[in-house]
């Protein structure tokens, strides 16, 4: 059976510090391997200037042959996607705008630094929901906005 590809790991961090907020590994990895992944993603928003980039604008790069990631600054937090096959740069480009846009939905402010550390983990909690019904281990599951509102609210698209 012929490899499509996946999604490998997505990671959101503040632009500043470069400090993790979320991170989601759809493979097994070591944590040597996750902190390899880390410190790409860091090295590449450093050279690309994403701490001054406008919100929007994402750059990419290659990691280990033939897997590709994607950055994209979103307020004051940069989300990073990795994947290969049919993930290239456009599709994770495209994948990580609908995150953005699912966990600003799911969580009712668009994706911030203070959303992540806010008191009682909230914020976290419904940006994961989101996350988990946008990419479904590794593949890309649901696009629709609505179907992503209701099935972060745990319930059914037809109710």
């Amino acid at each position: 059976m012929e490899d499509f590809g996946r999604v490998h790991a997505l990671v959101i961090a503040t632009k500043a510090e470069g400090a993790v907020l979320y991170e989601r590994y759809y493979d097994r990895y070591s944590e040597l391997d996750k902190a390899e992944i880390r410190a790409a993603f860091q090295q590449a928003a450093e050279a690309s200037g994403a701490a001054s980039a406008p919100d929007g604008q994402d750059a990419c790069g290659a990691f280990r042959g033939s897997a590709c990631f994607v950055l994209v600054p979103v307020n004051d937090v940069v989300l990073f996607a990795l994947g290969s096959g049919e993930y290239d740069e456009m599709a994770l480009s495209g994948l990580l705008r609908v995150l953005a846009l699912a966990i600003g939905d799911a969580a009712g402010r668009p994706p911030s630094s203070a959303l992540f550390l806010a008191k009682g983990g909230a914020g976290v909690a419904r940006a994961a929901l989101a996350i988990d019904e946008v990419v479904d281990e590794g593949l890309l599951d649901a696009v629709d906005r609505d179907a992503v509102r209701k099935g972060a609210k745990g319930k059914a698209p037809w109710e």
